[in-house]
């Protein structure tokens, strides 16, 4: 949306790409990644394989962070360090609590504002589902995420999100349940969970879901 300027207010001008710029650029996808590359970079986007070849901002500049959530810690402190006023970080955003804690210090220390999009808070049939839900006495809005990853991709997928589904990919639900359902951390009276629709199996040194429904009731009786 940036690059194809239909954000008034915002230009994409740098994009940092270690490995397809690097060890990744000869595989199929960095031979994508170099096509569009040489699309935009004429029209005034520049793409570095480090963040210490990116100009110095001559104004506010806002950070948007994709990486591997293990990394996120340092990146953000890069970013921030590099003269970026503004972070939009990918979620979860870090693998514990107590290293987020410590990123949201920095940022403070440092005056800089670190946001953590969880689109679905904003989506239309969340919206649509929510407004349906109040309107029928006794109706229950079901949270679900699908993947479309293969049997013979997940131990890829275990690797390179090792922080785990529920930190992953069902952090997208939890922050609904959070946001509209009342869910924190210290209310939680139960979470029971349906074995029949779960699954977790170890790939690749790593122990994870493949899949898994539960219910989590709070202590005020609303369940999610």
């Amino acid at each position: 949306q940036m690059l194809n300027g239909e954000c008034p207010n915002a230009k994409l001008n740098n994009i940092v790409e270690p490995w397809f710029l690097g060890g990744g650029k000869d595989g199929p996808a960095g031979q994508e990644f170099a096509e569009f590359k040489n699309e935009w970079e004429p029209k005034g986007c520049g793409f570095h394989a480090s963040l210490d070849t990116v100009p110095p901002p001559t104004g506010p500049r806002m950070a948007l962070i994709a990486g591997r959530t293990a990394d996120n810690p340092k990146l953000l402190r890069d970013v921030i360090e590099a003269g970026c006023t503004k972070v939009m970080l990918e979620k979860p955003g870090a693998t514990t609590v107590a290293d987020l804690e410590s990123m949201a210090a920095f940022a403070a220390e440092k005056g800089v504002d670190v946001y953590m999009g969880y689109n679905k808070n904003i989506a239309s049939y969340i919206t649509k589902a929510r407004e349906a839900e109040g309107k029928i006495a006794g109706a229950k809005t079901k949270l679900v995420t699908l993947n479309a990853y293969k049997r013979e991709e997940l131990e890829e997928c275990f690797t390179r999100n090792a922080e785990g589904m529920l930190k992953n990919m069902a952090i997208h639900e939890l922050a609904l349940a959070a946001t509209f359902y009342g869910c924190r951390a210290d209310n939680i009276a139960s979470i029971v969970v349906n074995k029949a629709n779960s699954e977790c199996l170890t790939l690749g040194g790593k122990t994870d879901f493949v899949k898994v429904e539960f219910t989590m009731t709070t202590t005020e009786g609303t369940s999610v």
